[in-house]
C-alpha cells in the first residue's frame, strides 16, 4: 500500500509501485544496461528513454500515477533530460549539483528507487541524507535544491528511474 512519508524539505511515497511493477522495470533496466552511457565513475545513465530505448508499459502507468498523485495541472515535461534511466555501481556518486529551471518553472524530477546497495547510494537533499527504501518514489525540485548521492558501496547497484517535470 502506497503511503506519504515526509522528507527534510521534500516528500516521498512508499511502496508507490508493487512488486510486479518493479521486476518488471528492472528487467527493462538491466536489458538497457548495455545501451547507458558512462557518467562518472561507477555511474550511468540514459536520458530520454522514452525517444530511445522503449520502455514496458509500467513504465507509463508509473508515469501517469504520478500526475494523478500529484494531481498536476500546470506543468510540462522536462525537454533537458526527459525521463532517465541511471545505475550508480561500486563507488558511483552524484555530485552535489542544482538543475536549471525552465520557462518561468521548476525543475522537479520524481525519483523512483528500483535497487538500493547494501550501504550507499542515499540521496543527499539540501545538504540532508534522505532515510530511502527500494520501491519509494521521491520528489527532487532539482532547480531549488542542491542534490547528490552518497558513494555505493558493493556490488549490487543503485538502479533509478527519474520521471523529469517543470512545475
Amino acid at each position: 500500500m502506497m503511503t506519504k512519508v515526509d522528507l527534510p524539505n521534500t516528500w516521498a511515497y512508499e511502496n508507490f509501485i508493487n512488486d510486479e511493477e518493479c521486476d518488471a522495470l528492472l528487467k527493462y533496466c538491466y536489458s538497457i544496461r548495455h545501451h547507458l552511457q558512462n557518467n562518472g565513475e561507477g555511474r550511468f545513465y540514459a536520458a530520454h528513454v522514452v525517444q530511445q530505448l522503449k520502455p514496458p508499459k509500467e513504465f507509463f502507468q508509473v508515469k501517469n500515477r504520478i500526475i494523478e498523485v500529484e494531481q498536476f495541472t500546470d506543468y510540462e515535461l522536462d525537454s533537458i533530460f526527459g525521463d532517465f534511466v541511471s545505475f550508480n555501481e561500486e563507488g558511483g556518486a552524484i555530485h552535489p549539483h542544482m538543475d536549471d529551471n525552465h520557462k518561468g518553472k521548476t525543475h522537479t524530477r520524481f525519483n523512483l528507487l528500483l535497487s538500493l546497495p547494501i550501504r550507499g547510494g542515499n540521496p543527499i537533499y539540501d545538504g540532508q541524507v534522505l532515510e530511502v527504501r527500494e520501491k519509494m518514489l521521491w520528489r527532487c525540485e532539482a532547480g531549488l535544491y542542491k542534490h547528490a548521492s552518497l558513494p555505493v558501496e558493493g556490488t549490487k547497484p543503485r538502479i533509478n528511474i527519474s520521471f523529469g517535470f517543470q512545475l
